[in-house]
C-alpha cells in the first residue's frame, strides 16, 4: 500500500506540472477529491468541480471554464511577450491595443472640436472631482482607477479594473499587461480635450500597488 501512495503522489505532481488548460487541472481536481475519498480526508474546504463541457457550448458552465482557461493562458502569454519583444515595441503593442480598446467600448465619445485650455481642463477635472478619481497637480492631471469602466461601479483596492485581467495576482502576471490602459487613458483624454496627451503610469494595481494611477499632461 505505502508503494502505491508513492505511485499516487508522484503522478499527482507529474499531472499539475503538465497543467496548462482547465481540462487538465479538472483532471488533478478529480484525482485528488479520489485521493482523499479513500483516505476518508473531510472534504468540506474541497472546490466542487465545474460541470463538464464541450467546445462551443453557449452554456454558463462553458464561459466559467473559458475564463478559468484564461486565467492561466494570460501571465504565461505576457512572459512570451516580454522574452521575445523589446520594451519599447512591447509598451506600442499594448497602448495601441488600449486605444482599439477604448475606441470600440466608447464609439459614441466625439473629438472635442475644440483644443481645450488649461482651464477648461481644470474645470472639467473639478466637475469629475475625486470621487471619479480625479485631480489636479500642477498642470497635470492625476486619474485614480476607482471604479469599473465596465460597470460604473467602485472597486476594492488591490483589483484589477480590466475585467481580463481582475483575478490576477501582483507580481505574477507582468506589468507589460498595464500599458494597456496607459492607450486607454491617452485615446479617452485626446478625445475629452481635443489635443494629445502624454500619459505616465505611475502604479498599478499589478505592479503591488492598491489603485492603478496615471499622469496625464496635455502636449
Amino acid at each position: 500500500m505505502a508503494g502505491d501512495a508513492i505511485d499516487r503522489k508522484e503522478f499527482m505532481t507529474a499531472l499539475g506540472r503538465a497543467c496548462v488548460g482547465t481540462c487538465v487541472c479538472g483532471a488533478v481536481l478529480q484525482v485528488e477529491l479520489a485521493l482523499a475519498a479513500e483516505s476518508g480526508a473531510p472534504q468540506e474546504n474541497k472546490p466542487t468541480p465545474a460541470p463538464e463541457t464541450r467546445p462551443g457550448d453557449k452554456s454558463p458552465a462553458r464561459a466559467v471554464k473559458r475564463l478559468e482557461f484564461v486565467d492561466v493562458w494570460l501571465p504565461r502569454f505576457f512572459s512570451v511577450i516580454d522574452r521575445e519583444l523589446d520594451e519599447p515595441t512591447r509598451r506600442r503593442l499594448m497602448a495601441a491595443n488600449g486605444k482599439a480598446c477604448f475606441s470600440a467600448y466608447r464609439p459614441d465619445l466625439k473629438v472635442r472640436p475644440e483644443p481645450a485650455t488649461r482651464a477648461d481642463i481644470a474645470a472639467w477635472v473639478a466637475q469629475r472631482g475625486t470621487s471619479r478619481g480625479y485631480s489636479m497637480d500642477g498642470d497635470s492631471v492625476i486619474l485614480q482607477y476607482v471604479t469599473s469602466a465596465e460597470t460604473g461601479q467602485s472597486s476594492s483596492e488591490g483589483i484589477c479594473l480590466c475585467p481580463t485581467a481582475e483575478t490576477q495576482q501582483a507580481k505574477v502576471i507582468s506589468p507589460t499587461f498595464c500599458w494597456c490602459s496607459v492607450g486607454y487613458v491617452k485615446e479617452m483624454h485626446d478625445r475629452a480635450f481635443g489635443r494629445p496627451v502624454k500619459v505616465e503610469l505611475i502604479e498599478s494595481v499589478l505592479m503591488g500597488r492598491p489603485r492603478c494611477r496615471f499622469r496625464i499632461t496635455a502636449i
